[in-house]
């Protein structure tokens, strides 16, 4: 039994739900008589801030596995080849089909997730005791390992954060290529300032990324009770990227099916002198695999409040809204059928 071209052609819309750096959206894909290849869209790279296209693929991972969510609630089941021809490293992946009676997959139950599940970049409460214990196995299924990092280790991400925006701050190419990213109004790609504090908000949060002024009003020094988990992979290659980003998406949707807010984060791994100490900071926290890949943020949305604190301890009262999701190419855009 065989998936028909509708039923694959929607299962990759539901894939291109999936969240990635920057919501650059670097993900192309084609089915060919009755195979879908998945490929990295190079002309949407950021090469300043990803050289080595290392968030492109990890992006494309988590794509992936929302596509294998979706297949497996349809009673679809994936069979995925990644990295079939050396010769063409861009073709992450080749998936064919065949059906099942039932669901096979814990994953099939997640579907509900995916157009749940944002990224969230205010603070959060913290996460219940023990809600995080069966997060780390679902990584485990990506040959990736997942890990809660120990708040006793909150000086050195901030030293690692530090070093981060240090490496970048006088660089008006990174500052540019990420402004390109940064939209006035929600589209089918990038992120609306809308998703992103205001000039104003700063919360205590070591792990969190500088971004052009946004329009999300969080007051002055409000403290994020945000757990972190990282996820490490054993060696530093294209296929742990994909395998790392397809872990993600699992943890990301288990932890929305849970009720947990969640934020992905991966500007700490991408300079060398920060992710060395992320990776110092794991060690210490029980990690044995050394290569640092996506730490996240995972907590209780905060309950909204009608005032913020600004710098001079001035109480500020206004109308706070929540983050919506952000916009998804058009599907006519990302897939290619032919016969």
């Amino acid at each position: 039994m065989s998936a028909d071209s509708e039923t694959i052609s929607n299962a990759v819309r539901w894939a291109c739900a999936a969240p990635s750096v920057h919501n650059v959206q670097p993900w192309a894909w084609r089915l060919r008589r009755g195979e879908l290849e998945l490929r990295v869209d190079r002309l949407r790279s950021i090469p300043v801030e990803d050289p080595a296209g290392r968030q492109l693929i990890i992006s494309c991972g988590a794509a992936l596995h929302h596509l294998r969510v979706t297949l497996e609630h349809n009673l679809i089941e994936p069979i995925v080849a990644t990295f079939p021809d050396r010769g063409q490293p861009d073709l992450l992946a080749v998936i064919t089909f065949r059906g099942r009676a039932r669901a096979m997959s814990a994953d099939a139950g997640l579907f509900a997730s995916l157009e749940r599940r944002r990224s969230d970049r205010r603070p959060f409460d913290a996460p219940p005791a023990g809600s995080l214990v069966g997060l780390a196995r679902h990584a485990s299924v990506f040959g990736a390992s997942a890990i809660s990092l120990s708040p006793q280790f909150g000086d050195m991400l901030a030293r690692a954060a530090t070093l981060a925006a240090e490496e970048h701050q006088s660089d008006p190419a990174y500052w540019n290529e990420l402004e390109s990213w940064i939209r006035s109004a929600p589209t089918a790609d990038g992120v609306p300032r809308s998703a992103l504090p205001d000039a104003l908000s700063i919360h205590e949060s070591a792990s969190a990324r500088a971004f052009p002024s946004g329009q999300l009003r969080i007051g002055h020094g409000v403290r994020d009770d945000a757990a972190l988990i990282l996820l490490s992979t054993v060696s530093d290659t294209p296929i742990d990227w994909l395998n790392v980003g397809q872990a993600m998406s699992s943890l990301l949707l288990h932890a929305t099916a849970s009720h947990l807010a969640t934020c992905p984060l991966t500007h700490l791994t991408e300079v060398e002198s920060s992710r060395e100490i992320v990776r110092d900071v794991a060690s210490r926290s029980g990690e044995t695999l050394q290569n640092p890949q996506v730490m996240i943020r995972v907590g209780l949305e905060r309950e909204p409040s009608d005032a913020v604190i600004d710098a001079a301890g001035s109480e500020t009262r206004i109308e706070e809204h929540r983050p919506g999701g952000t916009g998804r190419r058009p599907l006519e855009e990302v897939l290619t059928v032919s016969s």
